[in-house]
C-alpha cells in the first residue's frame, strides 16, 4: 500500500477503520484472515528465520473479532469484484460478494462490547487518543515513503503526503524540527544505521521525542536508547534526554521479533555489538557537526532557540488544533496539501468542515507527554574531538577584539560576526578537559598550603572521600583524615582560588553525590564535572582583557566547546547577515 487512512470514533471505542490502497485479498485469504495462528506471510521453514513483517502468528484480528463487531472489505486486482467479511463473536462469519475498490478496508466496531469488565479498564478518552496518535506517528515515521491520512470523528488529525524523512519529522513533530536535527548515516558489514538526531538544546525532560526503528518497526530499548544517551550525555543539562529518530537496518537472521505480543522489542545475536555500533554512530555524527547555537533574530526579536525549547517540553506541532464542538484533537486543514482527486482511495465523505481552534500548551503536553523510563548505567563514552565554530581562527584570536558585558558574558569578534561566550561554562569546560587529561595521565599539580587546614564533614561526606580519595589526590588535593569526621589539607589543585580551601572541598563532595545520582557517568568524570563547576571563573567576576583573551583561546583549543559539563551552552552566534537584515542591507 502507498496510502492508508485510519478513522477512529469515541476514542476507538465505537469504531476504528483503517482503509489501504494495497494488493487485497482473495476470497479465500479473507476468509482465513480472522482465524487464528493463519497467515499468508510464511510459507516455507525458511520464512520462520526472516521475519520481516509486523506480526506472523495471526492473532490480531482472531483476537479483535472475539470482542468487536468486524467487517472487512477487500478486493484484488484481477478480481471482477470485492468481498466483505462480516463477523460478530460467537457467530459464523459472512462472507459475500461487495463492489469494492482495489485494497482492503478493516472497520471494527463496538470494541469489548461484549467484554463490559475490560471495556471499563479503558483509560480516558483524550489518553486512549493520545495512545493511538503516538501509534500512528511512529508509523508515519518509519514510512516517510507512505501517506498516511488519520481523523478522529470527522476531523482531521494529520494528512502526511510522501516525503523525506526530514519533511515528514517536521510535519509531525513541529516545524522547527528541520534546524534542529542532524543527520546520521552510518554503514558497515553488518548493519546500516540511518535517520535524524536533534542538537543536544532541543532535548527534552523525558522520553517523549524518541523513535527508534530495527527494519522500519518501531521498538522499545532501554539498552539502545542508553546508547544513544551515553552519546550524548557530556552535551545534556541534567535530566534532560535528546531527541531522535533513527532506523537500523539489520539481517532479519539476526535478530529475533517474535518475544513481545506487540511485536514492539526485539533480541539481537550480538546487542552489545548493536549497542556500540549506534553509540559510535551518534557520536561521529555529534563529532563531525558544529553545535555552536545561532541566534535568530525574528520580527526584531532576538530569540535564542536553546531557552525556547527548555521553556517548552514539547515542541507545539503546527498542525495540531482543536474541534470546539466534539472536543478533539485535530488538524486544521491546509488548503496546500488538500487534493481533488477523484480516484484518490480516501473517501470525500470523510472530509467534513470543522470549528478549529489552537489547542493550548498545557493540552499539547497532555497529547504529546509520555513517562520518563529509567536509564541502566553503562560505560562512558570515550573523549571526542570536535570542530571549532565557524569564522574562530585560533591564530587571530589574540588580536581580536573582547569586551565583557555585565560581568557575565564575553563578546569576541569573528570573520562571521561576533561569538557570546558565557565566562563561567566557558572556564568550566576548560578546567574540565584539564582534569580528564590530568586523571588519564595520573599526574598531580598541587599548590601546597603555607598553613594547613582542617574540615570537618558528616559521616556520609567523609564515606565518599574516603571511596574517590585516590582521585583527589590526582586532582591536586593532599590530605590525611585525622579524625573520623575530620581531614586536614595540605594542598589544593592550582585551579581553586586560595582562601577557599574549606567551602570548595565540601561543595565538590556535595555536588559529586548529586551527580551520581542523576548523571550516568564513571565516578572519575562525576568528580570532573563537579572540580570544574566550582572551581571555575563565577558570573560577577570582572575579567582584564588578557584573562578574557586567554579563557577564549583555551576554549577554542577544547575537545568539545559548545557545551559544559553539566550540558548548559557555552557559545552563542550573532552573525553580520543577522545584523544587516536588521539595518536593512540585505
Amino acid at each position: 500500500a502507498t496510502e492508508i487512512a485510519i478513522i477512529i470514533q469515541d476514542a476507538g471505542k465505537q469504531l476504528i477503520s483503517v482503509l489501504d490502497n494495497g494488493v487485497g485479498m482473495s476470497r479465500n485469504d479473507l476468509e482465513l484472515s480472522i482465524k487464528r495462528h493463519a497467515t499468508s506471510k510464511i510459507k516455507t521453514q525458511e520464512d520462520l528465520e526472516r521475519i520481516s513483517t509486523f506480526g506472523f502468528r495471526g492473532e490480531a484480528l482472531a483476537s479483535i473479532t472475539s470482542v468487536a463487531n468486524v467487517e472487512i472489505r477487500t478486493r484484488l486486482q484481477s478480481d471482477a469484484h470485492g468481498w466483505r467479511l462480516i463477523n460478530e463473536p460467537m457467530k459464523d462469519p459472512i462472507i459475500e460478494p461487495f463492489n469494492q475498490e482495489i485494497g482492503t478496508q478493516v472497520f471494527v466496531r463496538n470494541l469489548f462490547f461484549n467484554v463490559p469488565a475490560r471495556r471499563k479498564f479503558l483509560k480516558s478518552k483524550l489518553t486512549e487518543i493520545r495512545y493511538i496518535s503516538d501509534t500512528l506517528i511512529r508509523f508515519a515515521l518509519a514510512n516517510p515513503d507512505r501517506r498516511f491520512t488519520y481523523y478522529d470523528e470527522d476531523t482531521l488529525v494529520f494528512d502526511v503526503h510522501p516525503s523525506t524523512l526530514l519533511e515528514r519529522i517536521a510535519a509531525l513533530l513541529g516545524s522547527n524540527a528541520k534546524d534542529g536535527f542532524l543527520p546520521i548515516e552510518y554503514k558497515n558489514d553488518l548493519m546500516l544505521i540511518n535517520g535524524y538526531i536533534g542538537l543536544p538544546q532541543f532535548a527534552r525532560p523525558s522520553n517523549s521525542g524518541q523513535y527508534l526503528f530495527v527494519n522500519r518497526r518501531p521498538v522499545e530499548s532501554r539498552n539502545l536508547s542508553f546508547a544513544i544517551y551515553s552519546a550524548f550525555e557530556h552535551l545534556l543539562e541534567k535530566n534532560y534526554k535528546p531527541v531522535y529518530v533513527i532506523n537500523l537496518t539489520i539481517d532479519p537472521e539476526k535478530i529475533d521479533v517474535n518475544i513481545h505480543p506487540q511485536k514492539n522489542e526485539v533480541k539481537f545475536d550480538n546487542e552489545n555489538y548493536v549497542y556500540n555500533t549506534l553509540r559510535k554512530a551518534v557520536a561521529i555524527t555529534l563529532e563531525s557537526n558544529n553545535l555552536t547555537t545561532n541566534i535568530n533574530i525574528e520580527n526584531g526579536e532576538i530569540t535564542n532557540p536553546y531557552v525556547t525549547m527548555k521553556d517548552k517540553s514539547t515542541p507545539n506541532p503546527d498542525f495540531i488544533v482543536v474541534n470546539q464542538v466534539t472536543g478533539e484533537i485535530i488538524q486544521s486543514p491546509n488548503p496546500a496539501n488538500k487534493t481533488s482527486d477523484a480516484n484518490s482511495f480516501f473517501q470525500s465523505q470523510y472530509r467534513k468542515e470543522g470549528n478549529y481552534q489552537q489547542l493550548s500548551k498545557g493540552t499539547l503536553d497532555l497529547l504529546f507527554h509520555r513517562n520518563e523510563q529509567q536509564i541502566s548505567s553503562e560505560p562512558n563514552m570515550p573523549t571526542l574531538a570536535f570542530s571549532r565554530p565557524a569564522g574562530v581562527v585560533i591564530s587571530e584570536l589574540p588580536n581580536a577584539a573582547f569586551w565583557q558585558l555585565l560581568n557575565k558574558y564575553i563578546f569576541v569578534q569573528t570573520s562571521r560576526g561576533v561569538l557570546i561566550v558565557d565566562q563561567h561554562n566557558a572556564h568550566e569546560r576548560v578546567i574540565y578537559e584539564k582534569t580528564i587529561e590530568r586523571f588519564n595521565k595520573l599526574y598531580a599539580n598541587p599548590q601546597e598550603l603555607l598553613f594547613p587546614v582542617d574540615v570537618r564533614f558528616s559521616v556520609s561526606q567523609i564515606a565518599i572521600i574516603e571511596e574517590i580519595k585516590e582521585d583527589l589526590k590526582t586532582l591536586g588535593f593532599k590530605f590525611e583524615k585525622i579524625e573520623s569526621d575530620k581531614i586536614r589539607l595540605f594542598a589544593i589543585p592550582k585551579d581553586v582560588p586560595p582562601g577557599n580551601e574549606e567551602s570548595i572541598l565540601t561543595e565538590i563532595i556535595d555536588d559529586y553525590t548529586n551527580n551520581l545520582q542523576v548523571r550516568h557517568s564513571t565516578n572519575r568524570d562525576n568528580l570532573a564535572a563537579s572540580f570544574s563547576c566550582k572551581s571555575a571563573i563565577k558570573t560577577g567576576a570582572k575579567l582584564g582583557y588578557e584573562q578574557m583573551k586567554q579563557l577564549v583561546i583555551d576554549l577554542m583549543n577544547c575537545k568539545m566547546p559548545y557545551i559544559c559539563p553539566h550540558g548548559r551552552p557555552v557559545i552563542l552566534e550573532l552573525t553580520l547577515s543577522d545584523l544587516d537584515k536588521q539595518f536593512g542591507r540585505t
